[in-house]
This record gives structure tokens, sequence and C-alpha cells, in this order.
């Protein structure tokens, strides 16, 4: 690859490289594996219509049974491609205090994942290691800004959290993209107090920008203890 042709790609005068110029940068940068899928998502025209990312909004119907078979302790959500919590089950209510409308009185802005973290202060009391959750959250938010540069609802997201958090500004500024499937979360709960959990995210397959996350513990360890009691102690506050 010319210098020359190296420099049109950059300032946006070269269109649709090839798979070998592709291949080509990410080897001379030392891309990730997120970062190389990034960098081809990049590449590719964005022909997807706001109209038709707006259809993606409602939960699959799929995804909506999935949830109804998840059945407590483990917790679960489906978010959208900008974070936003389509459906979740009871064991995710408890989980998360204050953050699906209208349970606890939550404000509804605070279903959206990106918001929680960075704009509930539940959200700060809650996860142990804060700082590696808002990080992680701002590197998979880029990475779907990726796939979708003309995305009016993400561009409004980024823009408003630029501007009203500087710790989610700092982040986005690093440009930092990764895709986490699978990991662990510890929590401080108000509730049970501190244990640690593992998560999953699984993609939709009849909706490509819809992933569904769990949240479980160890079979027999106190961690599942714990979110047993979480979710027993919710269903008391229902039945009064």
């Amino acid at each position: 690859m010319s210098v020359s042709y190296y420099i049109r790609l950059e300032q946006g005068h070269a269109r649709h490289p090839s798979d070998s110029v592709l291949k080509a940068l990410a080897d001379a940068l030392r891309l990730t594996p997120d970062e190389r899928a990034h960098l081809h998502a990049l590449a590719v025209v964005d022909s997807v219509s706001a109209t038709q990312l707006a259809g993606t909004e409602q939960i699959w119907p799929g995804a909506r049974r999935i949830l109804d078979l998840l059945q407590p302790p483990s917790a679960a959500l489906v978010i959208s491609r900008v974070g936003d919590a389509l459906g979740w089950n009871a064991a995710a209510a408890a989980l998360f205090p204050a953050r699906f409308p209208p349970a606890d009185g939550a404000d509804e802005r605070t279903s959206n994942h990106v918001r929680y973290v960075f704009e509930s202060p539940a959200a700060k009391r809650l996860f142990v290691n804060w700082g590696d959750v808002a990080s992680d959250v701002v590197a998979h938010l880029r990475a779907a800004a990726g796939h979708h540069l003309n995305d009016p609802a993400l561009r409004r997201l980024v823009v408003e959290l630029s501007a009203t958090s500087t710790e989610f500004a700092t982040r986005w500024a690093r440009r930092d993209v990764a895709t986490r499937m699978a990991g662990r979360r510890r929590f401080d709960h108000p509730v049970v107090g501190r244990f640690t959990v593992d998560f999953q995210v699984l993609g939709v397959g009849g909706a490509p920008n819809q992933w569904l996350i769990v949240y479980s513990a160890e079979p027999g360890s106190p961690d599942l203890a714990a979110m047993l009691e979480l979710v027993s102690a919710r269903a008391s506050d229902y039945r009064g």
C-alpha cells in the first residue's frame, strides 16, 4: 500500500478499501480482534435507514419468550443497539436498583444501560469496579457506532452524555472498541451486600440489533445464595 493511498484513506477520499487493504492496515497497526471488526464495519457503507433502525426498538417476540423461560435467580434483559432495555425479568429488576420503570419509581431514562451507568448514583454504588464497567460500556457503544454511523439515536446519546458526563466524554475520546461477550461483575447491592456473578451476551437471531444479557451464579455458591435472597426480598416487597 502506498503512502499516498493511505493518506487518501485517512482523509476519507478513498472509499471501499479491499479486504486485503484492511488486513494490511490492521496488521500494521497491530489491532485486536475487536478493533479489526470495527475497522471492517467502518469500511462498509451504512445503508440502513433511520426508519429501519427504529423498527428494532421493540423487543423481538422470540427474545420475549426466552426471557419468560429464564427463571430467577438468573437475571436476564434484552437491550437495543444503543443500550435501551427492551425487556427484562423479575430477577434483573431486583439486581439493578432504580433502573427499570416503573419499579421503585425509576426514571425511564435509566432504562438505557449507558445512561444508567453514567447518570445514576445507584449504579456507581452498585458496581464494585465501576470504572471498568464504564469503560466496557463505552467501548461496546463505539463498536455499535461502527456498524451504524448514521444512527440518529446513537448520535443523540453520545452528544448528550459527552455534554453531561466528563467521565463518559473522556472514555469516548479514547476510541477504545470492545465486544465482550462474557465475563464477571462484582456487585455491592443495598439489599444483600457484595457478591459476584457471571454474565453472557447473546445475539438475538431474529433481530441483529438486539442482545440478550444473562447474569448467573455458580450453583451452590454464596453468590447464588445472595441472588436467591435478592429475588425473595423483592417478591416480599410486592406482597407487602
